[in-house]
């Protein structure tokens, strides 16, 4: 018998579906598996989110905030101590990569905005922006004297999607993923220097 829909909450959605999609993939789990992975009724399922994208959207969402939270307060906490920006590098790319456990949905989300769903496109630029600003605080922390910053929270979002791709595929590269880092942190040096 089906629970009652109070019974439910959003967390028992999410994490039934990170469950689903870890052993099937974000395309192929459907509403359908939900429901009988949770126990419940299709319909029961439907009521909370009525097309897979809604659902998908709310984990990824889950997701960022965690992640963005983790990240801010990792900063805080630690700006009074001169972060340098190997050590920012470092947690970004770590965080942002590595702790990001969900990058199958990442890129089916980023797939399915590619092809056209405007609804899953608006919403996952709204989130790509939000961690973007996130980063350029830390940048702001860590290159005062940085002539962009926004565009060094941009490089910084463009390298951390393409290690996230790389690593849904199977593909981390992480001896090259530490050469990203220093080539970064000679540029920093060299454009130092080059203000001096």
């Amino acid at each position: 018998m089906a629970r009652a829909r109070t019974d439910i909450d959003k967390q028992a959605f999410i994490n039934a579906s990170e469950k689903l999609i870890t052993e099937k993939g974000a395309k192929d789990f459907s509403l359908a598996d939900l429901a009988h992975e949770m126990g419940i009724s299709k319909g029961t399922i439907y009521y909370h989110y009525p097309t897979k994208d809604e659902l998908i959207l709310d984990i990824m969402q889950e997701h960022m905030s965690a992640l963005s939270k983790d990240y801010i307060d990792w900063l805080h906490r630690h700006v009074k101590d001169g972060i340098t920006f190997q050590r920012f590098l470092d947690i970004i790319f770590y965080k942002g990569v590595k702790l990001f456990n969900k990058a199958k949905i990442h890129v089916y989300l980023l797939g399915e905005c590619v092809r056209g769903n405007p609804s899953l496109r608006d919403s996952y630029t709204k989130l790509w922006d939000e961690w973007k600003r996130y980063i350029q605080e830390g940048v702001e922390q860590v290159l005062p004297d940085s002539d962009d910053k926004e565009a060094e929270a941009y490089l910084l979002m463009l390298i951390i999607d393409g290690l996230t791709i790389q690593e849904a595929l199977g593909n981390p590269k992480p001896e090259l993923n530490e050469k990203v880092k220093k080539i970064l942190m000679e540029r920093e040096v060299k454009k130092n220097e080059q203000n001096q």
